[in-house]
């Protein structure tokens, strides 16, 4: 029964965070071309998995998992559209050392909080998920920026 209780609360929590992470292509172009943060745009994600985080964080830890999932396949949809010339191959390099880099920094934090701190095995796991989502996400918003055709200049 509770495993129905979860999977029927990450289905609600997910949903929509599918469709933000789809949906932010438009907001990282409008902010690369406006010149604001386009890390704000990856907020909504971390948003609607942290809603329910206090109460249930085996479920908050799920969503985080699911939209991390979400960022890495826009990252390889992304990386696979680029073309083959330099650039396009630098951008790949640098998006898998960002990967990288992100999950060691994560697994930093869990050994820490495992080592030092009074969290419990769930408020760890959770944690740990949301960074990893987290890099996950920057890592395509750097991506996109890398790859993002400029727009032309308007007379």
């Amino acid at each position: 029964m509770r495993l129905m209780i979860y999977t029927a609360m990450l289905a609600a929590l997910c949903s929509p965070v599918a469709a933000q992470v789809a949906g932010a292509e438009a907001c990282l172009a409008a902010a690369l071309k406006d010149g604001t943060d386009p890390t704000l745009c990856v907020e909504p994600s971390d948003a609607a998995c942290m809603d329910s985080a206090p109460e249930t964080p085996a479920v908050s830890t799920a969503c985080f998992a699911e939209t991390r999932a979400q960022w890495g396949a826009a990252i390889g949809k992304r990386v696979k559209a680029l073309p083959e010339d330099t650039a396009a191959t630098v951008a790949r390099i640098e998006a898998k050392y960002d990967v990288i880099g992100g999950m060691v920094q994560c697994d930093r934090i869990e050994a820490l909080a495992k080592a030092a701190s009074d969290l419990d095995g769930p408020q760890i796991a959770l944690q740990k998920e949301r960074c990893l989502s987290r890099a996950t996400a920057l890592t395509y918003v750097r991506l996109f920026a890398r790859t993002h055709p400029a727009e032309p200049a308007s007379d």
